[in-house]
């Protein structure tokens, strides 16, 4: 069986991906397995606990398995790869992504930097390491997948938005707000609504094949993850 681990900072990443895979997996036969990793680290305070918290169905004759890794927090995201990186080498898989957003500590102007940053301690002679950075926060990727906004509310037009807030989530590049998140609670509370993280409301109402077809070509990390795992699958 074949095997990717993907490491994300949180709950939104990790729901966001459960409905993204089958878009981008379809008639493959996966198996998805989401665990929990805190504690752990060189300062050695709080055990390292790594629990499940939705298991893999039943493997019968699949041949494809991704395990996604809740970290807890963007600045974990690179540091449990590196804890985990040789365990998941001997295990078997074959490949590790890891998803983190730029904001609070970085701009897009560091990303260079950055990614520089992110690869300093990763070990070349283990499996490979890929770093997709959603810019600034994962939330510009559910702006962008703007036909959401009316499963949100029938009310809540691209039109509205436009009048209301002064950018226009369909053609404009929304990789440049610099907090997606705050946006899209704007767009959500014109209709009286407020946009939660980790609520399953956004990514439930998301369309995942306009993502998977228009929206990844708008977003080139978006889109460089989806190619990482249609890889991964053949």
């Amino acid at each position: 069986m074949k095997k990717l681990a993907i490491f994300v900072e949180g709950y939104t990443e990790v729901i966001f991906l459960e409905r993204l895979l089958p878009e981008i997996c379809g008639a493959h036969n996966i198996v998805v397995e989401h665990k929990a990793i805190r504690g752990g680290g060189k300062s050695g305070v709080t055990p390292r606990t790594l629990s499940i918290v939705k298991a893999a169905k039943e493997i019968t004759d699949e041949k494809y398995y991704i395990l996604i890794v809740d970290c807890g927090g963007d600045r974990l995201v690179a540091s449990k790869i590196i804890e985990e990186h040789e365990s998941l080498t001997k295990a078997g898989y074959s490949k590790i992504i890891g998803i983190r957003d730029l904001r609070p500590d970085f701009t897009i102007a560091d990303i260079p930097r950055l990614e520089i940053s992110l690869r300093k301690y990763i070990k070349t002679k283990l499996i490979p390491v890929d770093f997709i950075l959603s810019i600034a926060e994962i939330e510009s990727w559910f702006l962008a997948e703007f036909n959401h906004f009316e499963e949100i509310d029938p009310t809540l037009t691209i039109n509205l938005i436009k009048i209301n807030l002064g950018f226009d989530p369909s053609s404009d590049d929304m990789q440049l707000r610099s907090e997606p998140q705050s946006d899209l609670n704007n767009c959500y509370e014109l209709v009286g609504k407020k946009y939660i993280k980790s609520d399953e409301l956004t990514v439930d109402a998301l369309d995942y094949d306009h993502i998977y077809i228009t929206v990844q070509n708008r977003i080139p990390h978006l889109k460089k993850l989806i190619s990482n795992i249609e890889s991964f699958l053949t």
